[in-house]
């Protein structure tokens, strides 16, 4: 019998999947709140997290990040009905060892969760080719719009919202300094006027910049 979390705050999915995984001997525990899965976790020690990536209060990808902080070792599946991939894609970056289609029949979701009880890590052929695809086109991207270090450093503290001011301090370096690696960054991803900033993020974050660094 297999210990397995779910958490989905979509309350008819939830509690159906539910259902059908006890059908199958399994022992299951259902979350509508990332919050509260993020309590009980530790204790129940799951041997299978399924999780969807968007939730109002704390989505996929920022409850992942908490497990890996947490030290949960529990292999972690996504779910999702969504069919932009490129949280997915994070999502499998950052550990994920699978992911199902909501659309899924409830027999090809039970094969898909053997498969990562087993070590293996599941995902849908087709979508499989796309996220390669994205990954490659990720690569080419980041040839082409080529950042130094430090310009790369300094967009992904733009991108988290930080002052020109608080970059400096981060950075140990002068405010003067921050800017001419602004007009760095600006002039290579070919962005200009008075929101150069947020289109640098904007940018970046479309031609995949910011999750391959």
């Amino acid at each position: 019998m297999n210990k397995i979390v779910i958490i989905d705050d979509h309350q008819l999915f939830l509690h159906g999947l539910k259902l059908t995984l006890e059908n199958n001997n399994n022992q299951v525990w259902v979350f509508a709140n990332p919050a509260d899965a993020l309590i009980n976790i530790e204790q129940l020690q799951p041997d299978l997290i399924l999780m969807d990536l968007c939730m109002p209060e704390m989505d996929g990808i920022c409850l992942l990040d908490e497990l890996t902080k947490r030290q949960i070792l529990s292999p972690v599946i996504v779910l999702s009905a969504c069919e932009e991939y490129k949280n997915v894609l994070i999502a499998l970056q950052k550990g994920a060892m699978g992911f199902i289609p909501k659309s899924y029949l409830p027999q090809e979701m039970l094969d898909a969760l053997q498969d990562v009880l087993m070590g293996n890590v599941f995902i849908p052929k087709a979508i499989e080719e796309q996220l390669n695809s994205m990954v490659l086109q990720a690569r080419k991207n980041k040839e082409r719009y080529r950042l130094s270090g430090r310009q790369s450093q300094i967009l992904k503290l733009i991108h988290s919202g930080k002052t020109n001011r608080e970059i400096a301090e981060l950075l140990s370096i002068s405010q003067d300094t921050v800017k001419f690696h602004q007009r760095g960054l600006y002039q290579a991803l070919d962005v200009s006027g008075a929101s150069s900033r947020s289109k640098a993020v904007d940018k970046a974050i479309q031609i995949g910049l910011l999750e391959t660094f």
